[in-house]
C-alpha cells in the first residue's frame, strides 16, 4: 500500500500536524487546549497513554493534557485533544480505520482485512464491536459534521464530483443481521465513506478531517465519533 493515495492519508496520526500538540524535551506530547469560559485557571497537566500511527507503524505515546481548576467550586476539568476519545486507548484515526475495514470491506469484524498492516492484531473483534455500538449511536451527527468538513475543503468544487457513484451502503452489508436500526447503520457507512473518499480525493490526511469535523460539533455532541 506504500505510496498510494490511501496510504498518504492514513499512515500518520494527528500528532504530526503542527499547531495541535507540543513536543516536550523527552518526546512526550503536550496538549494545552483552550481555557474554558468562567473562573477556570490552569492547574497543571495529567498523563494519558494513547496508541497512534507514525508512518504506518503503531506507536504508544504519552500525552499530557491541560487540567483546569475552578477555585470557587473546587472542581477540575481538562482539555481533550481532537483525536482523543473518551475511555478508548487508541486515537480516532485508528478507530475509524478499523471500523471502515469492517463496514467498507463487507466482511465480519473477525475477518476484516486492515487498511494499515500494523493494526491486524491491535485489538480484538469484540473491542471493534464496542466501538461500532458507540459510533452507530452518533452516526447522524457524525455524518453531518463530516459532510460539512469535506464540503468546506472541496469548495468551490461541488462535493458531488468527489463521489460520482454515490455513497449508498452495499446491499450485502444491509442484508446482514444487525441489532441496530438500518438507517443508523447506513448513516455510519456514509459518514466513513465521506471521510475516506473525501480524504483521498482531496489529499487531506484523515485525522485532519476528523479534527475539523469534531470542531463543528456542538457541546452536546462533543464526544463526536465515540
Amino acid at each position: 500500500m506504500a505510496g498510494t493515495p490511501l496510504s498518504a492519508v492514513t499512515a500518520t496520526s494527528l500528532f504530526v500536524a503542527g499547531g495541535v500538540y507540543r513536543r516536550r524535551a523527552n518526546g512526550d506530547l503536550q496538549f494545552d487546549g483552550v481555557r474554558p469560559a468562567g473562573p477556570w485557571i490552569a492547574h497543571g497537566y495529567f498523563p494519558r497513554m494513547l496508541f497512534m500511527l507514525r508512518d504506518g507503524a503503531l506507536v504508544r505515546l504519552l500525552l499530557w493534557k491541560r487540567r483546569w481548576l475552578d477555585p470557587e467550586a473546587g472542581v477540575t476539568c481538562h482539555s481533550r485533544p481532537p483525536d482523543d476519545l473518551a475511555q478508548v486507548w487508541s486515537c480516532s484515526l485508528i478507530v475509524t480505520l478499523m471500523l471502515w475495514a469492517w463496514l467498507g470491506g463487507g466482511e465480519g469484524a473477525a475477518t476484516a482485512v486492515q487498511i494499515v498492516d500494523s493494526l491486524e492484531d491491535h485489538v480484538s473483534p469484540r473491542t471493534v464491536g464496542r466501538w461500532f455500538q458507540r459510533a452507530v449511536s452518533r452516526a447522524v451527527h457524525l455524518e453531518q459534521a463530516l459532510r460539512h468538513a469535506v464540503i468546506e475543503r472541496s469548495e468551490p468544487r461541488p462535493v458531488e464530483q468527489l463521489f460520482p457513484k454515490g455513497l449508498s451502503p452495499p446491499e450485502k452489508l444491509l442484508r446482514r443481521r444487525w441489532r441496530q436500526d438500518r438507517s443508523e447503520l447506513a448513516s455510519l457507512y456514509r459518514s466513513l465513506a465521506f471521510l475516506f473518499g473525501g480524504a483521498i480525493q482531496l489529499l487531506v490526511p484523515i485525522p485532519c478531517l476528523l479534527a475539523e469535523a469534531r470542531g463543528r460539533t456542538s457541546e452536546e455532541h462533543a464526544t463526536f465519533l465515540l
